[in-house]
């Protein structure tokens, strides 16, 4: 239990401390209004990268999927028997 009363102990204190105030709202809205992109290029980069990725291992899993049916299928060849 003195694991549990440390812990209790510091989240005791950490509540009676309180954070530093800063004013970041006019940085903020300068950015806005001058109109300046806040990392959505990079954003987007992370995404389509991640699209792309996503897209592969579709592919490769639905084609392992579809190849998994049969395992022994690749061990005898498809014999066609024409009807009459």
């Amino acid at each position: 239990m003195d694991e549990l009363e440390a812990v209790e102990r510091l989240v005791c204190r950490a509540r009676q401390e309180r954070p530093p105030a800063r004013d970041v709202t006019g940085a903020v809205l300068a950015g806005i209004r001058a109109g300046r992109p806040a990392a959505v290029l990079s954003l987007s980069v992370v995404a389509a990268v991640a699209s792309l990725a996503a897209a592969i291992v579709l592919a490769l899993a639905l084609h392992t999927w579809s190849a998994g049916a049969d395992p022994q299928a690749a061990l005898f060849p498809v014999v066609e028997v024409a009807q009459p």
